[in-house]
């Protein structure tokens, strides 16, 4: 039997938009007859039993999904630590499956698949395992906030979900069927919030609120301490 691991990445843990997309995936592939499992990035990090036990179940395993958000066009910093445990610790990892899943706070998957992706896939090359497929979820921060708000699932939040859902059963059909995925730029958000206008407008609003909370921490914003006159 297929077995899959689940590793989530999000320093939020079980509350976190990684776990419920990563969760919900996992009880369709369960449900269609492969062995699954989960683990915590964050706290399987807390010891060197506890990286250990990671360790092993990545061994263990024949498909590794690994959800986590993106930070500042990056990782966070406890799945890089990860990725660098694995390396150092020349796990045998040939033959694996290997899927990521990353949702970004912006609405612009390209945020994602421009960075991030590509790192993934090198650490996948560098450790040998087999690449069968990608998800970039732009304004998949939208789900945390609605989630937590209302306290229902993804199943239950109509039609706002309608695109994420999908493509999330559309990944477990295919993984279901021991076939490779593809590499994939999943728009969340409504069409009109992608036009160069509504690009203006966030971008307007967030470089307000920075400079907001910057003004109220005492940070210059415009500061430049490392510039020689």
């Amino acid at each position: 039997m297929t077995k899959v691991l689940l590793l989530i990445g999000s320093p939020r843990g079980k509350k976190s938009t990684s776990a419920n997309v990563g969760n919900y995936i996992l009880d369709k592939l369960n449900k269609n007859g492969l062995e699954t499992s989960s683990l915590i990035i964050r706290n399987q990090l807390s010891s060197e039993e506890k990286i250990n036990q990671m360790l092993d179940a990545i061994s263990l395993a024949d498909l590794i999904i690994l959800t986590a958000p993106l930070y500042d066009d990056c990782q966070p910093y406890i799945v890089i630590k990860t990725m660098e445990i694995i390396i150092e610790k020349k796990l045998k990892l040939d033959n694996k499956k290997f899927m990521p899943i990353i949702p970004c706070g912006f609405p612009e998957p390209h945020q994602i698949t421009e960075v991030a992706i590509p790192l993934y896939r090198k650490f996948a090359k560098t450790v040998g395992l087999n690449w069968v497929g990608s998800l970039a979820i732009g304004g998949g921060e939208m789900f945390n906030v609605l989630q937590k708000d209302s306290g229902k699932s993804l199943e239950e939040l109509g039609k706002v979900a309608e695109r994420l859902l999908e493509a999330l059963d559309q990944i477990s059909e295919t993984l279901s069927s021991d076939k490779n995925y593809q590499d994939v730029e999943l728009f969340i958000l409504p069409d009109f919030w992608y036009t160069k206008v509504m690009s203006k407008i966030v971008t307007w609003m967030n470089n307000r609120g920075w400079k907001k909370m910057a003004k109220k921490k005492g940070v210059k914003v415009d500061a430049k301490p490392y510039l020689q006159e």
